[in-house]
């Protein structure tokens, strides 16, 4: 973020639209619309937003849903909702509901419960889904990698269906645990792969633990 001196707060209520620009702390309620470029210490949302270019914050606390034309970065994202976005990158993401990505999402540590759609690569350090809806990316990377099936019933957005996957080309990390996932390969150190998966190729350097139920086509030690 650009230095905070001559920067203001932003308020905004309703059905509202502000030109965008530098600020320090916003807070919108309602439906919210900027015809710009968002840069700001702290963002808090509650309802519907969209960002007409792209968003550069420390930290943002969602409920409702934000939509960004360009890409997003900064520290945190916590809330609850829908993001679509070009691309992410932040340090650490804490998400219940939809992320829809058609470039890139990158960060430190990232738990998502909900459904994902990355039209990129998917990576982080310590990677946590947990499935509410039909997901995908076309590649996953990252030290520790999770995907399982929530216990919970499912978030289904209007014209998906209800199966609780994710399907990715590749996914690769040092320590990987799937449920529920459909990938061409898997590669990493420690691989687990759990209930309900189907993988074309597995590779792995230490140690492959294969569910009954699961289909795996072909194993390599590496």
């Amino acid at each position: 973020m650009n230095e905070t001196a001559n920067r203001t707060n932003l308020k905004i209520l309703g059905n509202s639209t502000s030109a965008g620009g530098c600020f320090l702390d916003v807070k919108g309620t309602g439906e919210c619309t900027f015809n710009g470029d968002v840069d700001c210490r702290k963002l808090t949302l509650m309802g519907e937003t969209k960002v007409k270019g792209s968003l550069v914050m420390e930290n943002m606390k969602l409920t409702g849903e934000c939509s960004v034309n360009g890409g997003i970065e900064g520290e945190s994202i916590r809330g609850q909702g829908e993001i679509r976005a070009d691309s992410i990158h932040v340090e650490g993401i804490k998400f219940t509901g939809n992320l829809s990505i058609s470039g890139n999402c990158d960060a430190e540590d990232m738990q998502i419960s909900g459904a994902v759609q990355v039209g990129g690569l998917l990576s982080a350090e310590t990677l946590e889904i947990s499935l509410y809806g039909p997901s995908r990316a076309a590649e996953v990377g990252g030290g520790s990698i999770r995907i399982k099936r929530s216990l919970g019933g499912a978030l289904i957005r209007p014209g998906h269906s209800g199966q609780l996957s994710f399907a990715a080309g590749l996914i690769e990390g040092d320590h990987v645990d799937l449920q529920n996932t459909a990938a061409d390969t898997v590669r990493g150190g420690r691989v687990v792969i759990g209930s309900g998966c189907e993988i074309g190729t597995v590779e792995y350097r230490d140690f492959l633990d294969i569910h009954s139920n699961a289909v795996v086509r072909n194993q390599v030690k590496v």
